[in-house]
Order: structure tokens, then sequence, then C-alpha cells
């Protein structure tokens, strides 16, 4: 185990959320991170461990990303996906605006939307960027489908995953006067290999989609040193501040999932998950997310190509690594260093 750093040079990396915004190459030879503050995409050599470069981006105009960039992701090594409340947009590296996609104002076949569908989460596209994978659903706790969109067709397709009413999530929302919001789960889609990986936070089971086929299936299997999942039974929804954060430190301190990571020289998944110390509570960041609270607990599955699970031990970390990426059979998670961008780097015998 080792950790290194990324030298900025006579510039800076904004760390303020992390690596929320980021994506990495195929070739895991390059980072981008979008800095919603400055709206610039910053590159980062992996290589050699320096920021390559800065590009600005506008928020208003023909090559507008708008106010807010909910999250991005790579086509290809030449365009990236940058998305909002309202649409998503294909950009080249140059910050040139190619392509807006938005469900809502194109006419599709095939399903029928409901008003402000949109992907709110991150997305999978082809890499000449006609198609897009994701989940549908809001900030606001209602979810939709997870679907296939073809832009250039013009046809929606849900692709159903098989059994997945059995797993209860647990979305707790904070109804208050002067104060809404939602405090949701993690839900996040990965392509490996020639699969997209659905996971959730709450509970170890997987779905994996085929996009080749349009089919879908479970990965249900359970760990010998954890729970399969979050118990459940909370209050779905509360009306003050203070039981909010009782019952978000009840939820956080139980087991969290985070999605596999493919390690592509030794033909397996790492999969991470972690526990929380529960510290009493707090008054800070209201919706704080459990990898930002004391971390009890990081535990380590491995899994074979085909997600059957292998073996599972405790670690020795630290910190729940929620950004995370395996590079030349060397696993890489995300620290940050008085607020400089770090990696620990650790390989498994």
């Amino acid at each position: 185990m080792d950790t290194v750093m990324v030298d900025p040079g006579e510039d800076i990396i904004n760390l303020r959320t992390g690596l929320w915004n980021s994506v990495i190459n195929e070739d895991l030879s390059k980072l981008y991170l979008y800095d919603q503050q400055s709206s610039e995409l910053a590159i980062v050599d992996l290589n050699r461990l320096v920021l390559e470069k800065k590009t600005p981006f506008e928020q208003d105009g023909p090559n507008g990303t708008g106010p807010y960039v909910t999250w991005i992701n790579l086509v290809n090594n030449e365009r990236i996906l940058l998305a909002n409340f309202s649409e998503v947009a294909l950009f080249d590296l140059q910050a040139n605006k190619l392509r807006t996609y938005n469900l809502n104002k194109e006419p599709f076949e095939g399903l029928e939307l409901s008003e402000g569908s949109n992907f709110y989460q991150k997305a999978i596209s082809t890499h000449d960027g006609n198609i897009l994978w994701g989940r549908l659903g809001s900030f606001q706790g209602v979810e939709e489908p997870f679907i296939k969109a073809d832009f250039d067709s013009k046809r929606i397709k849900e692709i159903k995953l098989p059994g997945k009413e059995l797993l209860q999530d647990y979305p707790l929302t904070l109804k208050m006067e002067n104060m809404n919001g939602v405090m949701p789960s993690v839900k996040s889609i990965h392509k490996a290999k020639d699969k997209l990986i659905l996971a959730n936070s709450a509970y170890a089971n997987l779905f994996v989609v085929d996009a080749q086929s349009d089919s879908a299936y479970q990965i249900d299997y359970t760990p010998k040193l954890t729970a399969k999942g979050k118990k459940g039974g909370y209050p779905s929804e509360v009306d003050s501040e203070q039981r909010f954060r009782e019952v978000a430190e009840q939820i956080h301190a139980e087991i969290n999932f985070i999605a596999p990571i493919w390690d592509n020289q030794n033909r397996r998944f790492y999969r991470f998950s972690f526990e929380t110390s529960p510290t009493g509570i707090y008054d800070g960041p209201l919706f704080k997310m459990p990898e930002n609270r004391p971390i009890s607990a990081v535990y380590l599955s491995i899994f074979d190509e085909n997600l059957n699970l292998i073996g599972e031990t405790l670690t020795d970390l630290t910190v729940a690594p929620t950004y995370a990426f395996v590079k030349d059979g060397v696993i890489w998670i995300y620290i940050n260093i008085d607020d400089e961008l770090g990696f620990v780097r650790f390989s498994v015998n």
C-alpha cells in the first residue's frame, strides 16, 4: 500500500465536492473533474500524476451547460456528457456543445414518460452518443424505470429489472414549513466489459444489463462478514431536523455498499462496503453523506468476472472508498490530503 499525490503545478484542483463530478477514460490514463464553481473541466494525467490542463465551459448561450451540472460522463476519448436538471448535453473537449438530449421535448415512441422525466443520475452512452441507458426519476424521491433511449430512432425501451420489487428502498423525507428534502439511497450505474451494472448502497444485490440484448438479471449473493442489506423499518417522513438527523444516523451506521469496480488485468471485480460510527446528533450539514461520517469498518469483497463471490475481508482502511478504480491490477482510492488530490493504492494478494 502506498499514497501518491497529483501535482497541480501553479494551479489548484478544487476538491470542495470531492470527485463527485468526475469520470475516468477507458484506458485509465486520465481523470476528468468538473469544477462547479469555476465551470472548468480539469484533466488529470494519471500516468504522470499531474494536472494536465483546465478547459473553461460556459453556463449560458449556445454552448451553455446550465447553471448547475448534476453529473458528467465520457462518451469516448473526444466527447463528454454534462447533465443539468432539465437535460443532458454532449460536448467536445474544447467545450463546444454538439447535441442536446431532452426526453420531454422530443417525440419518442415505446414508453410513455411522466412530465419532467430526466436522467437525474449518471447515464451510460454508446460511443457514437446516439443511445443513452439510465435510470429516470427525480430528486423528490420519485423513481421511474431504467430505460434505453435511442435519440436517432426516437424510441424508448424499458429494461425490466427482475426481482427489483422485493428490494425495499429507504428514502427519508423531511417536510417542514420552510424546508423540504429527501435523503435517498445512493444508486449508480457503471459499465464493465460489455455489461452495465446497477448498484444500490442499501443492499448487496446487483442488476446486470446486457446492452446487446436489452435484457437484465439480478446477482443475489449473501456476504459472510456483513449484513446483506439495511434492515429497513425507518420512518419515510419526519417533520423536524432533529428527528431527521437521528434517523439518518441510524441508516448510515448500517452497512453501505459501493458499486463494484472492474480489474481488467486480473479479470475480477472488487466491491467495497462500510459502516459508520454513531457519534451522536451532529449539527453539521443536514444531508451529510455516509462516507463523510467517521468510518468504523471497511470491507472488501472479490468476485470473478461473472460476479460470483470468491472472497471477502475486513480491510485496514479508515476512509470510505467511494471513488475507486483499478489501474494495472492496483486499486486506487481517492483521498483528500490538506485539500490536495491524492490516492491510496494497493494490490490484493
